[in-house]
C-alpha cells in the first residue's frame, strides 16, 4: 500500500466539521422539559438531574449548553446540563462540515447544499447550578474529525449531567487530510485538557462551570483518539476509560470499556472480542454492537445522508476528496452495517451504564442485564 495511503489509512477516523450556529433550518429544537425537574444524589452528596432509575437510553431532563472556550491555542466545545427553561426560544446550534477544510476546497460548497450537522443543544445556556458536584468527560475525536463528530453522545451524557469537554486535536483534522497542512500527532493534547479540567490556571477556560465540576474525569475516545487517549491514562484525575473503535485495549489502572462493531472494516472486530474473552479483567469491559460500523459511534453517517452523504456532496463541488478517505469515510453508512436508529440507543445505554458506574456510583446492572438479553449485543462478562 503507498506511504500516503498508509498515513491517511491509520489517521481516518471520520470527515467532521467546525462547528457554529447556522442561519439556515433542518436543525433540532433542544427539547422542553415536559415535567418539572427532578434530582437524585450520587457519590459523595454530589446532585444529579432526573431520576437515579431513569432509562439510559433516553436523554436527561436538563436542555443541554454548548460553549466554546479556547486553551492555550487549543478550541474546546463544552457541553453541560444547562437550567430547566433555558433553552426556549434559543436557537439550537448547527456544525459546519466546510469550517474543517482547507478555505479553497469549502468555498467549493454553497449554504443551500451544505450538510449541516445539527445539535439538540444552544449555545451559551446558564448552567444549571442546582447540580453538582458533576465530573467531566474528556472526549477525544479520530482523524479526519473535529471536535463535534459525536454530539448525540455527548449532548445524550450532558443532558444526564455529565459535563463533556471536546477539544479539537491539532494536525489530524480534515484540514489536514485534504491537503491544507502536515499530520502531526498531538501526543501531549489529552494530558493538557484534564490538567485543566482538574484545576483551574490562569483565565481558566472553565471558569463558566467550575463551580459544578468534580476532580473526576473520563476519558472517551474514538478510533485514533482512543488511542491518543492512553497518554493521558496516568494523569491525576482520570478515573475511567472508553474506546471507542478504537486499536488496542491494554488493560489501564481504571476501569475501562471497549466498544466495538462487527461491521467495522477499519479496526478488526474479532481481535478486540477474543482479547476480552482470552483475557479477563475485573476492570475491563467489553461490548459488541452487531451491524454498526466505524462511524457507528459519530453523527456523521447522518450528514446528507438524503444526497449521498457530505462526501458525495463535496465531491458534487468538486471538492478533491483522497479515494481512501472517499473509501474509509463510508465504513459504517449504508450497506449492510446497521442504521445509527439501531446502533444508538445501545450505544447510549452501555456508555451511559458505564459511566454511570465509575463516576456516580450508580448500580447499572439493571442496563447490563438488558443488554446481556439483546441478540445485537456481544457483553463480555456476562453480567
Amino acid at each position: 500500500m503507498p506511504r500516503a495511503r498508509v498515513a491517511v489509512a491509520l489517521l481516518l477516523c471520520a470527515c467532521g466539521a467546525h462547528p457554529r450556529p447556522a442561519p439556515t433550518g433542518g436543525a433540532p429544537t433542544p427539547a422542553v422539559s415536559a415535567a418539572a425537574p427532578t434530582t437524585h444524589v450520587g457519590c459523595d452528596g454530589a446532585r444529579w438531574p432526573g431520576a437515579a432509575d431513569a432509562p439510559r437510553d433516553r436523554r436527561g431532563d436538563r436542555p443541554v449548553g454548548a460553549r466554546t472556550v479556547a486553551l492555550n491555542g487549543l478550541t474546546l466545545e463544552v457541553w453541560y446540563p444547562a437550567r430547566p427553561g433555558s433553552e426556549v426560544g434559543v436557537a439550537p446550534v448547527q456544525y459546519d462540515l466546510r469550517e474543517r477544510m482547507p478555505p479553497a476546497e469549502a468555498a467549493k460548497i454553497p449554504d443551500a447544499d451544505n450538510a449541516w450537522l445539527p445539535c439538540a443543544c444552544a449555545r451559551d445556556l446558564p448552567v444549571d447550578d442546582t447540580l453538582g458536584p458533576l465530573p467531566v468527560i474528556v472526549f477525544l475525536h479520530g482523524a479526519a474529525s473535529f471536535r463535534a463528530q459525536s454530539v448525540t453522545l455527548t449532548t445524550h451524557w450532558a443532558s444526564r449531567g455529565y459535563v463533556v469537554v471536546a477539544p479539537d486535536l491539532p494536525g489530524i483534522g480534515l484540514y489536514e487530510t485534504l491537503g491544507g497542512g502536515s499530520v502531526e500527532f498531538p501526543l501531549g493534547v489529552a494530558t493538557e485538557v484534564v490538567g485543566a479540567v482538574v484545576a483551574a490556571g490562569p483565565g481558566d477556560p472553565l471558569a463558566f462551570v467550575r463551580p459544578q465540576l468534580a476532580p473526576r474525569v473520563a476519558l472517551v475516545g474514538h478510533s485514533l483518539g482512543a488511542m491518543l487517549m492512553g497518554t493521558a491514562s496516568e494523569a491525576p484525575g482520570v478515573a475511567a476509560m472508553v474506546s471507542l473503535a478504537g486499536a488496542g485495549a491494554a488493560a489501564p489502572e481504571v476501569p475501562l470499556l471497549v466498544v466495538a462493531g462487527d461491521r467495522d472494516g477499519v479496526v478488526p472486530y474479532a481481535a478486540k472480542r477474543d482479547a476480552a474473552r482470552d483475557a479477563p479483567d475485573p476492570r475491563k469491559r467489553f461490548v459488541g454492537l452487531r451491524g454498526a460500523g466505524h462511524l457507528a459511534f459519530s453523527d456523521l453517517c447522518a450528514l446528507g445522508a438524503d444526497r449521498g452523504g457530505a462526501l458525495a456532496i463535496a465531491k458534487a463541488h468538486g471538492v478533491a476528496v483522497p479515494p481512501v478517505l472517499d473509501t474509509l469515510g463510508r465504513d459504517g453508512c449504508g450497506g449492510d452495517a446497521a442504521p445509527l436508529a439501531a446502533t444508538n440507543p445501545r450505544l447510549l445505554a452501555a456508555t451511559t451504564a458505564f459511566l454511570d458506574e465509575a463516576l456516580q456510583c450508580a448500580d447499572a446492572g439493571a442496563t447490563w442485564r438488558g443488554l446481556a438479553a439483546d441478540p445485537a449485543v456481544e457483553l463480555i462478562p456476562a453480567p
